[in-house]
């Protein structure tokens, strides 16, 4: 079926690629002089060409500069092509490839241009009402044109149109699906959300933010190190470990349209619009439920009431016998309801290390300053071994120990002391290692990176050092 020359009056030039449901070729429409991109259903099963033509119907509603445009769909008398639809053909590669190429990780700054693009894509889709769900917000669905750059979403075959259906069957990819959408809870476009806010976190660390899990992930900035400043490092963790909140209802942003708001003014380093309040004030988009309902007007200062006449209002013969009119007992004085403190913004938690890991910097460094000591000591040791044996305690002991080389002036050196210089030395090399991990993991917080270096350094110029010396002075 593929390798036709033909189909209709578009001439085939090659595969572009295959999916679950779909192949998409690339082809020259020869009445319009354009290349244009046909997908085609894999098989003539019924659900496989339900869900192109659902795609068709889907796209044939959109038009936007971030969304791949559809140009019309045909039909064949071959029984082996019943539908097939003729879309934009986009000269570029997707996410996925991207990631392939740059090993796993975008530059931050291009990264936040992607995630901007989809953003502005599902903000244009999401809006009423219409109300289309993609479903499937993945680095293989997102294309990047090389002209200029465009990110193109594509691939809408499981789209759901809330203003049609609710979508509550569990489709998509799971490593960047929602959990509601996971669990068949039903999907809105905060589901989306959460998979641009897992492929955005793929984009800036390499890895695969954990699906489903109790605790949450590591926020980006500890993979960012120095490459951003801090204040645009914590924003972009605010805005992603938001996106990625596990409760639908405590996800920040809530709209497509603020993430869009929200990456623009980070990647332009201004600061983030706020969203119209209660009397209190305006309030951030990306502030938390607890501190926007903190933030509520404090209660009118108490009054005392009025006095009330003796005679019920709106009467005009009030019986002269009958016992004086007692006005009702005014309320229960309430004390002004003080708001609770307000919450302290979202810092991203530190990386999993304590104080006490920071000290093997230190260690590192007096282990490699012991194996220097010991490779003086045997240097000096090969350069006047006769003078040597004239000391006494402590050097004598040292170098009379057996285990001493058959030849040469290693005779005066113990082995033991050999292996006072090469442990300390491996020691001070693994555990600096050690030490420089568990900075750069903490995000530079922790101290003593110099240290680690040192200690480092010092075992391996004793470690080659001393083998100079088991090979020229045997």
């Amino acid at each position: 079926m593929i390798e036709r020359q033909y189909i209709g009056r578009y001439r085939v030039l090659g595969r572009l690629g295959t999916g679950g449901m779909g192949t998409v070729l690339r082809a020259m429409d020869e009445a319009r002089g354009r290349e244009v991109a046909l997908k085609l259903p894999n098989d003539v099963e019924p659900q496989s060409i339900t869900f192109l033509k659902q795609e068709c119907d889907v796209l044939m509603q959109l038009e936007h500069h971030n969304i791949v445009q559809i140009y019309g769909s045909g039909s064949d008398a071959d029984p082996d092509l019943p539908f097939y639809i003729v879309m934009e053909f986009v000269d570029g590669v997707t996410v996925e490839e991207l990631l392939h190429q740059e090993r796993g990780r975008v530059e931050p700054r291009r990264a936040l241009k992607i995630a901007l693009g989809v953003a502005e894509a599902l903000a244009y889709a999401h809006k009423p009402p219409l109300r289309i769900i993609h479903r499937d917000i993945k680095p293989g669905n997102i294309m990047i044109r090389r002209s200029d750059e465009m990110v193109k979403v594509t691939d809408f075959g499981i789209a759901a149109v809330l203003s049609q259906r609710a979508g509550r069957t569990g489709v998509g990819t799971l490593a960047y699906m929602a959990p509601e959408q996971a669990t068949g809870l039903g999907v809105d476009e905060r589901s989306d959300l959460y998979s641009l806010g897992a492929m955005l976190y793929e984009m800036l660390t390499g890895q695969r933010s954990p699906q489903l899990a109790s605790a949450p992930p590591r926020p980006p900035g500890a993979w960012l190190d120095n490459a951003l400043p801090q204040e645009m490092r914590s924003r972009i963790d605010r805005l992603v470990m938001g996106l990625l909140q596990a409760d639908r209802d405590q996800r920040r942003p809530q709209r497509a349209a603020d993430v869009v708001e929200e990456l623009r003014a980070i990647l332009e380093g201004r600061p983030s619009r706020p969203v119209a309040g209660t009397q209190a004030g305006n309030v951030s988009i990306l502030q938390a439920p607890t501190q926007r309902s903190a933030r509520i007007p404090a209660a009118a200062a108490y009054s005392p009431p009025r006095p009330r006449p003796t005679v019920p209002v709106g009467y005009t013969n009030y019986p002269p016998n009958a016992p004086p009119y007692r006005p009702p007992a005014p309320p229960a004085y309430a004390p002004p309801v003080r708001p609770p403190p307000r919450q302290p913004p979202y810092q991203p938690p530190a990386a999993a290390t304590t104080r006490g890991r920071a000290h093997l910097a230190t260690v590192s460094l007096l282990l490699g300053l012991v194996a220097a000591a010991v490779v003086l000591l045997i240097l000096r040791i090969t350069r006047s071994a006769e003078a040597i044996r004239g000391l006494r305690w402590p050097v004598q002991p040292i170098i009379t120990l057996s285990g001493t080389f058959p030849q040469g002036t290693l005779n005066h050196i113990s082995f033991t002391l050999l292996l006072a210089c090469f442990i300390p030395a491996v020691l001070a090399i693994f555990v600096g290692r050690s030490a420089r991990r568990t900075i750069l993991m903490s995000g530079r917080r922790l101290r003593g990176g110099a240290l680690a270096f040192f200690g480092r350094f010092l075992g391996a110029i004793s470690l080659v050092t001393l083998a100079l010396i088991l090979l020229v002075a045997r």
